[in-house]
This record gives C-alpha cells, structure tokens and sequence, in this order.
C-alpha cells in the first residue's frame, strides 16, 4: 500500500538528485522526497530501469525526471550535476547512494582471504560514488548558498564486524570525510550528513531472507 500524498509537502518546489535510484533504497528514497513534494532526478544507468520509477513517482502523482551517469566517473557526475542545475536552476538537495555494480564484491570475506585489489574496488564502489557526486554537487549548491546533502552508508563503517574489514573500511572513511564536510561546506550554507544502515531486507536474492550470503557469514 502506497503512503498517502503529502498535499503541500514540505520539500514542495525543491529539487532533489538521488543517486543510484534505479533499485531498493535508492528508488524507495526517490519515492519519498518525491511524497513529500520534492521533484525527483533518479540516477542511474539504465534508463528502463530509471523510467520505470519515474513511471511509478508520475502515478502518485509527483513528478520525476532521469538522469543517466556512471558514479564511478568523476566527468560524467559533474556533467551531469551541471545539467540538472542548467534545466532547473539550481539544486537544492542530493541523496548520495547506489554503488559501482559492476564490481563483484564479497560480502563478509575474511581479511586474510581478501586479495589484491579487493579494497580498492570497495573504495570505488563505497566512497568515491559517494565523493564525486557530492563534490559536484557541493559546487552547484554554493552558487546559491544553500543545499542538502546527505551520503548513504552502512552500519559497517560503525560497527566492527567480522568478516566486513573492506566495506567498513571504506564505509567509515565515507563517514568520516562527510563530518568534515559538514565543517567545510557548512560555511557555505550547505549542510552534509551521513545515515549508515544495516541490513536491508530486499528481493535481491544475496541479501533477502535465506541468503546464502548471510549464512555463512553470520
């Protein structure tokens, strides 16, 4: 069952840029800033996938448009930054989520048994997805002197867990350059904050109920 319409909401007239809204909770982050009145930019690569949320907004009744870009390409966020801010004028809130889905990345892998290159696929994937969007963001949002910005994580980065020294390593360096951006950018009218979740109960067969994923690492 959808939630009832915000009539008026509170992000009204706001734009908001969700990266990696195509899927799980960066469609269900679009879906809400859009319930509460925000116009929505759904991020993703793949278009059928971003028009099919788009769709799903437009039948609630909100209004959403997309936008194609790689995360993991610093030229392509801050393209498409810029064309978001050219259509509407400004932006006024970014949601930083989604990861680098071509990496294949283990999940609750032991430290001895990680390989080479291992970490620097979660710093991609966790971080800099994160860093070039809000860098782009950032830059937009200080024209004007105001902005919202707010990087989606993982309880990993807070919580020492066996079995997640990549992601939480990557997940907590993430976390930590978002409280120092907080200090930074705050200076230009532009609050940053971080939410680090845990699991996420999806139709993702690796994280849903049974997982074999999950099993053997807890």
């Amino acid at each position: 069952m959808n939630p009832a319409p915000l009539t008026g909401g509170p992000l009204q007239g706001q734009i908001a840029l969700v990266t990696g809204a195509t899927a799980f909770i960066g469609r269900a982050i679009a879906l809400e800033l859009a319930r509460r009145g925000a116009h929505v930019v759904v991020n993703g690569r793949n278009p059928e996938a971003g028009q099919a949320v788009i769709n799903e907004i437009a039948a609630n009744g909100y209004s959403a448009t997309f936008e194609q870009a790689d995360l993991t390409n610093s030229d392509a966020v801050h393209a498409m930054v810029d064309r978001v801010a050219e259509r509407h004028g400004r932006l006024d809130i970014l949601v930083a989520s989604g990861a680098d889905a071509s990496a294949d990345l283990p999940f609750f892998r032991l430290f001895k048994e990680m390989r080479d290159g291992g970490f620097d696929n979660y710093i991609r994937a966790h971080w800099l997805t994160r860093v070039y969007a809000i860098q782009a963001a950032a830059r937009v949002m200080a024209l004007h002197g105001r902005g919202k910005i707010v990087a989606v994580g993982t309880a990993a980065g807070r919580v020492a867990t066996v079995g997640e020294s990549f992601i939480g390593g990557a997940t907590g360096g993430m976390m930590q350059m978002c409280r120092v951006l907080a200090r930074e950018q705050g200076r230009d009218g532009i609050r940053v904050n971080a939410v680090a979740m845990s699991y996420i109960w999806d139709a993702e067969p690796r994280w849903g109920p049974g997982s074999p994923a999950l099993e053997d690492g807890h």
